[in-house]
């Protein structure tokens, strides 16, 4: 009887398997309208296709690379992934899978897969390529996300070396550089290592406030500012003679109208007294007293005074 049940079971899951693959291959050759819908998804994957999701590269010589790339990091081959990508048709390295229009590189970056990125490199994958929200390789790979990563650094000077527009600028990814992403992130190396290949730390762009403010401007050095990196902000200032001028607040500030940003940023960087930061800070206070800009005059915000004592206050 045991030996019977058995044998159902096993005709049961090859007739599921068969089918399942038969509504996937439809799924495959779907128009992109009908195949991406949530209840299509669903009904053919189980579930909504998000972007770690191999699925999104079913029906094409991709799949079963991005099936490796999504599993268990500890599980992971090179070598087996080195073959899979060996055998990548030249054509489909730089193929953008229809829903987000990933390449399989940037795919393998979501899954933390930095072998597999300089594998790709060397097969042709373009680091440049966009996909439809704006992002792009050399842009992403200096980020929170993935620029702590192992071999990240790596990957970034590999990539750099195999062609990557370290000026590349993306406005529909909230208007970012592969410098301003790693200047947001306090991400030193990676802002060094882009500087020397040739990005442009003077470089800004428009930076939409909202639609009761004016238009004002956004660079690597902002970022900075903005986030609290004071060693890249003095590394923009005292290195790459950034103008930090160029920065002000929009005409239709509720606080502070066409004034210069950077000693507000300052007066909301809190660093421990005399540790490397807070000296790194007060150097970049000394040095703006000498061009007309004294620190120690700008008001501190309100929202700081029940929450600091007033010792600290006098020396932050």
């Amino acid at each position: 009887m045991k030996k019977k049940l058995a044998g159902l079971l096993v005709i049961v899951l090859m007739v599921f398997s068969c089918t399942s693959k038969t509504e996937k291959d439809k799924w495959a050759k779907e128009d992109p309208e009908i195949k991406y819908s949530e209840a299509r998804e669903k009904e053919v994957w189980g579930e909504i296709l998000r972007g770690r999701n191999p699925a999104l590269f079913y029906g094409t010589p991709l799949y079963d690379l991005a099936e490796t790339l999504s599993g268990a990091i500890w599980f992971r081959d090179k070598e087996e992934i080195a073959q899979l990508i060996d055998a990548v048709p030249k054509e489909y390295i730089n193929f953008q899978e229809g829903k987000f229009g990933m390449t399989i590189g940037q795919f393998a970056l979501r899954t933390n897969n930095m072998f597999a990125i300089r594998k790709l490199l060397d097969r042709g994958l373009n680091s440049n390529i966009m996909d439809n929200m704006g992002n792009a390789i050399i842009i992403d790979i200096n980020n929170y996300t993935y620029g702590s990563l192992p071999e990240s650094l790596e990957t970034l000077k590999y990539m750099i070396k195999k062609g990557a527009n370290v000026n590349l600028y993306s406005e529909k990814a909230q208007s970012s550089t592969p410098l301003i992403e790693a200047s947001q992130m306090g991400r030193l190396e990676n802002v060094k290592i882009l500087v020397e290949a040739g990005a442009n730390p003077h470089f800004t762009c428009d930076f939409d406030l909202g639609s009761n403010m004016d238009i004002t401007l956004d660079s690597a050095l902002r970022q900075a500012l903005s986030y609290g990196q004071i060693e890249v902000v003095n590394y923009f200032i005292f290195n790459q003679k950034v103008d930090f001028r160029t920065l002000r607040y929009p005409k239709k500030s509720k606080f502070h109208p066409d004034d210069y940003i950077i000693l507000y940023k300052l007066r909301e960087m809190f660093f421990e007294l005399n540790s490397k930061k807070y000296q790194e800070k007060m150097k970049l206070v000394a040095y703006l007293k000498t061009q007309g800009f004294d620190y120690w005059k700008t008001p501190v915000p309100d929202r700081f005074r029940s929450t600091y004592s007033q010792e600290y206050l006098s020396k932050y």
